[in-house]
């Protein structure tokens, strides 16, 4: 193994595979100094929370998931334990998907998915972040969410953000390269490529495949004297950091790679397009309406009167015509329409003679509910609500949520907070450069993005939820047994900062209410008539010309009625009229 080696330092994904090689004649840092020169911007920064975790685990950390490179190179595991999600056949699998996704039934049901997926708050934001667990001043929490609003940015979610999420329900991956100056790497992520999803994997470092390590591009390289012909694809290896990857969340029954959200429909996809071939095959069979021929042989016999039939069959299966390209003369030219649409039989003496009689075309033609059973499967299979089927239907407001419609809005949610993990991931990359992730402390689990959710359901299911809280308060609050700060937090889930809020906003009503009542009565300048003349004494809680009294001090006693002291406090002895002390207490005996 060439240990000796200087450049990129080996460290992550790379180094594994490095080391995990039976034998190593190439100088693999400038193959991949060659390769990927950003790799060494990203080796060092970004999420390590995962792989640290996975030392500490009990699970993760075992013999075979640390499998040294003898046992490797005698057993012949090593693709299997570093190449497990490479799939040859990704590129035909993703393009079946893409044909079921441009069935119209299944394109339908995509679009009302994204179209609830992005949506922008009042100031605009399609992605918010959020502090947890942390104390940073408001200055700081500034600079922090102007990076965020500038990386956020690079991904246009406005205009592409609906073309992601329907990529990523087709595909079930969506990647995104960081764009770096690799001379000034302290300038953050300023940019994001989307890659194509046939040509890049992740690498997993266990048979879990939990743990994601880095990941392989093939980047085709194009023939130069037939630019449409792919000569050939370089690999190249990319840091875990280096790319924001978002995934569906489903894998397949091995767990050797992720499946797309589509995959749920693919059983209802083909029995949908198999019903609707059939129902146009037995309507163009069943429609025709058909002629039945009674023909009157008489006492011919059988022989003569099949033959006889036969003749009329064949002079009404074909009709005369001109050969104007040979000879111009009448020629007999077959009609299969009038072999689909009659039936000939024979008829014997005695009868009413020839007649000709219309069979009836098929009668339940009209009968679709075989089909809407296999598109409402459809729906269901992509969560998408079955009423949506119904063009003509009307929102319904109030109390009429259908529980289908709930469940879509949480399936939507689920989407949204997959969506901004990844995009996290790539955020503490962005910061890990600026060098804010160090400077303020942070660590993940303080930062938290959120999407909004979907307008109509959703919203209106929770303002319901609060409806009901507040009834239920109020109705419990009017129990004279019962504390309303109780009620507050038993049944609105307030904390204690909540209600101390409360009640300093309620005394702060008070005195707005104080001050316009003063505004009403004395008008604008109502404070100069309150002030005391020159020389005199204000006397406490003296009353206001317009019969208003001055209110005291915030936080402070009350004046009592008519200008006296306020009361002593609880446990003080009250003072004797005329000011004088009160007496002491009597002697005990």
């Amino acid at each position: 193994m060439a240990s000796d080696n200087k450049g990129v330092n080996q460290t992550g994904f790379f180094k594994n595979i490095t080391n995990k090689l039976p034998y190593q004649s190439l100088d693999l840092n400038s193959v991949l100094s060659q390769l990927n020169p950003k790799y060494e911007v990203f080796q060092d920064t970004g999420s390590r929370r995962t792989e640290a975790l996975a030392r500490q685990s009990v699970f993760y950390d075992n013999d075979y998931n640390n499998t040294p490179s003898g046992s490797i190179a005698k057993g012949g595991i090593y693709n299997d334990l570093v190449y497990a999600n490479i799939q040859v056949d990704k590129g035909p699998r993703i393009l079946d998907y893409r044909i079921m996704a441009a069935f119209s039934e299944v394109s339908d049901c995509l679009d009302e998915i994204c179209d609830e997926c992005i949506n922008k708050n009042d100031h605009g934001d399609i992605v918010r972040l959020h502090f947890r667990n942390i104390e940073l001043d408001e200055q700081d929490k500034q600079k922090v969410d102007d990076e965020f609003k500038k990386y956020i940015q690079n991904f246009e979610l406005e205009k592409k953000g609906w073309e992601y999420f329907r990529q990523l329900l087709i595909e079930g991956e969506v990647y995104f390269e960081h764009i770096v100056h690799k001379a000034y790497p302290q300038e953050g992520v300023l940019g994001a490529v989307q890659l194509p999803t046939e040509l890049i994997d992740p690498i997993f470092d266990n048979i879990q495949n939990m743990i994601i390590k880095g990941y392989i591009l093939r980047k085709p390289i194009f023939d130069p004297n037939k630019p449409n012909k792919i000569e050939k694809y370089e690999f190249i290896p990319m840091d875990k950091n280096q790319v924001t990857y978002i995934n569906s969340g489903i894998w397949n029954q091995d767990k050797t790679f992720r499946l797309p959200f589509i995959e749920n429909c693919r059983r209802a996809y083909r029995q949908l397009s198999l019903i609707e071939d059939s129902i146009v095959i037995y309507r163009l069979v069943r429609a025709p309406e058909r002629l039945v021929f009674n023909v009157d042989v008489g006492n011919m016999a059988p022989p003569k009167a099949e033959a006889y039939l036969r003749k009329l069959i064949t002079e009404y299966w074909s009709k005369k015509t001109f050969d104007v390209n040979q000879t111009s003369n009448p020629v007999q030219k077959f009609n299969p329409q009038s072999m689909l649409d009659s039936f000939w039989f024979a008829k014997r003496a005695g009868s009413d003679g020839t007649s000709v009689t219309q069979l009836a075309g098929g009668a339940n033609l009209g009968e679709l509910t075989d089909l809407m059973y296999f598109v409402n499967k459809l729906y269901k299979s992509l969560k998408v609500p079955t009423n949506r089927l119904n063009t003509e239907s009307t929102f319904k407001d109030g109390n009429e949520i259908l529980r289908e419609e709930l469940k879509f809005a949480r399936f939507i949610i689920r989407l949204q907070q997959g969506f901004a993990s990844g995009l996290k991931n790539g955020f503490i990359t962005h910061l890990k450069l600026k060098g804010l992730l160090e400077k303020f402390d942070i660590k993940e689990q303080n930062l938290h993005l959120e999407m909004n959710v979907p307008t109509n359901f959703y919203e209106l299911r929770e303002n319901q939820k609060l409806e009901l809280k507040v009834t239920n308060f109020n109705n419990l609050a009017a129990n004279p047994f019962v504390s309303a700060t109780f009620t507050q937090k038993k049944l609105l889930g307030w904390s204690d900062i909540d209600v101390k809020a409360n009640r300093e906003f309620l005394r702060k009503d008070k005195e707005l209410e104080w001050e316009l009542n003063q505004i009403l009565n004395g008008g604008p300048n109502w404070r100069d008539q309150l002030t005391p003349a020159s020389g005199e004494a204000p006397t406490g809680g003296e009353a206001s010309p317009q019969g208003g009294a001055t209110p005291p001090a915030f936080g402070g006693p009350a004046a009592a009625p008519g200008g006296e002291a306020p009361p002593p406090e609880a446990g003080a002895e009250a003072a004797a009229p005329g000011g004088e002390a009160p007496p002491p207490p009597a002697p005990t005996t």
